[in-house]
C-alpha cells in the first residue's frame, strides 16, 4: 500500500508545495522536539597546535570568483526538483506531523518583511551589535554572527539587485540532544523540522526588533535563498566538517541555521579556527559509518572551496527513505559531547572521544530494524540507492521548468 502512496505524497510534500499543509491542525510540540533555546557561552580552552588549520575554511579566491561567474549557484530544491519529488514521498509521515507548525512559522516570517520600519536611531555600531546579541539571547537563539552579503553565495533565483542591505545576521538554534541521538528515526527528523520552525519564530522577533530601531530587515525562510553554511563560517560560528555540514563548537551540526539581511551598520565578525578540521581528519567516524559510502575521507578544492565533496547522488535517496538518515550527524563526537570535551580527551589520550564505541557510532537502521555497532554497516540494496523514477544529474547547470521560486 505504501508504495502506492509515496509517489502521490512526494508531489504533495515537495518543499515547493508545502503551504497547503498549513491548513491542517498542528500536533502538540512535546519536550523531546524542543530546542533548549539558550544562548551558548564562549568556547573555553586552547586548541592544540596540531589540530589547527586556518580560520574558517580553505579557499582559492580566484577559483571562487570564476565558479560564481561561470556557474552561479542554484537552490538544490530548484535544480533537482524532479529528483526531490520522487524521493521526498518517503518522508511524508514525519513531515506531515510537523509541517502545519513549520508552514505557519514560515507564513509569519514572510509577513514580518512587510511590517513598518520605525524612525532610525543614531547608534554606535558596537553598541548596536551588543544590543542585538542581547535581544537574540533573550529570544533563546543559540548563537549569532554577522558577515557581509556575498552575491556569489546567493542562489541565482534570488539575486534581484534590490537586496535589503550589505549585512547578513546568521542565527543558529540548537536541536534537541536526546532526539538527535535516536538518528535515524522519525522522531529525530521531526525534531529537525521542528527546530527550523522554532528558529523562524525567533527570526520574526529579531526582524521586528530591527524594524523598531529604524533598520530594514528581511529574514530568509528555512528553505533558503542562499548558502547558509558559507555565511555561518564567514561569521565565525563554526567550520565545515567532512560530512559537508557546519560544525559548531558547542553542538557540531546538531543545530539549524537561518539568516536575516539588513542595512543595520553592524560590525563584521571573522572566521575562526576552532580546530574542527583537525578533529575531523583524526576522527573520520562519518566516513566509516555512512551506510552508502557517500562521504570522502579527503578534502579537495571545489568551486574555490577546499572541502569533502559529498556524493549527493547516493546520499539523497537514503536521507529520504531512511527516516532522514543523518548518520553522519549522529556519529560526530562534537555533536554528541561538544568540542571542549573532545579537546580535553585528545590532550589526555591523543584519541578522539567516543570513536569506535557503540555509544557514539552505533545506530538502528530503520530499513531493516537491526542495530549496527562499529565495524558493521547495513546492506543497502540498489533499489534503495536508485529508486524507480529517480534520475539525478550532479552536473546539471540549470533547473527544470515548472517549479515556482519560493522566498
Amino acid at each position: 500500500m505504501l508504495h502506492r502512496v509515496e509517489p502521490v505524497m512526494g508531489r504533495l510534500v515537495h518543499p515547493q508545495r508545502l503551504p497547503w499543509l498549513g491548513r491542517l491542525p498542528a500536533m502538540p510540540e512535546t519536550g523531546n522536539l524542543r530546542s533548549p533555546a539558550r544562548p551558548w557561552g564562549p568556547v573555553v580552552g586552547a586548541v592544540p597546535a596540531e589540530l589547527r588549520t586556518q580560520p574558517g575554511i580553505g579557499r582559492v579566491p580566484d577559483d571562487e570568483d570564476r565558479a560564481a561567474r561561470e556557474r552561479p549557484l542554484h537552490s538544490f530544491f530548484a535544480l533537482h526538483a524532479d529528483a526531490v519529488s520522487v524521493v521526498s514521498g518517503y518522508l511524508w509521515p514525519a513531515l506531515v506531523s510537523v509541517a502545519p507548525r513549520l508552514v505557519r512559522s514560515t507564513q509569519q516570517l514572510v509577513a514580518s518583511r512587510a511590517e513598518p520600519v520605525g524612525p532610525r536611531a543614531d547608534e554606535d555600531p558596537a553598541a548596536l551589535s551588543a544590543a542585538l546579541r542581547a535581544e537574540a539571547a533573550t529570544l533563546g537563539v543559540s548563537a549569532v554572527g554577522v558577515t557581509g552579503y556575498d552575491p556569489r553565495y546567493q542562489f541565482a533565483e534570488y539575486v534581484t539587485g534590490d537586496e535589503v542591505g550589505d549585512r547578513v545576521i546568521v542565527c543558529i538554534l540548537e536541536q534537541n540532544h536526546a532526539a538527535t541521538q535516536n538518528i535515524p528515526s522519525e522522531r529525530s527528523e521531526q525534531a529537525a523540522l521542528s527546530t527550523y520552525a522554532q528558529l523562524q519564530d525567533r527570526l520574526v522577533g529579531l526582524t521586528r526588533w530591527l524594524h523598531a530601531r529604524g533598520y530594514s530587515a528581511r529574514a530568509e525562510t528555512y528553505i533558503g535563498e542562499s548558502m547558509f553554511i558559507q555565511y555561518a563560517v564567514a561569521a565565525g560560528l563554526g567550520q565545515l566538517g567532512l560530512n559537508g555540514q557546519l560544525l559548531t563548537p558547542h553542538a557540531g551540526s546538531r543545530c539549524r541555521i537561518n539568516v536575516i539581511h539588513t542595512d543595520a551598520p553592524l560590525p563584521f565578525d571573522a572566521p575562526v579556527d576552532y580546530g574542527l578540521e583537525g578533529v575531523c581528519d583524526r576522527c573520520q567516524a562519518c566516513v566509516r559509518r555512512c551506510p552508502v559510502g557517500a562521504i570522502p575521507a579527503q578534502r579537495r578544492e571545489h568551486r574555490g572551496i577546499v572541502k569533502a565533496k559529498l556524493n549527493t547522488k547516493r546520499c539523497l535517496p537514503i536521507v529520504t527513505q531512511a527516516a532522514g538518515c543523518s548518520v553522519c550527524m549522529k556519529v560526530c563526537p562534537v555533536q554528541a559531547y561538544g568540542l571542549p570535551a573532545v579537546l580535553d580527551e585528545y590532550e589526555r589520550s591523543g584519541e578522539i572521544l567516543g570513536t569506535h564505541t557503540d555509544a557514539l557510532e552505533g545506530y538502528d537502521w530503520p530499513l531493516d530494524g537491526r542495530h549496527y555497532p562499529p565495524g558493521e554497516k547495513p546492506h543497502v540494496p540498489a533499489a534503495v540507492v536508485r529508486p524507480a523514477g529517480y534520475e539525478f544529474d550532479p552536473d546539471r547547470v540549470d533547473p527544470p521548468s515548472g517549479y515556482p521560486v519560493l522566498g
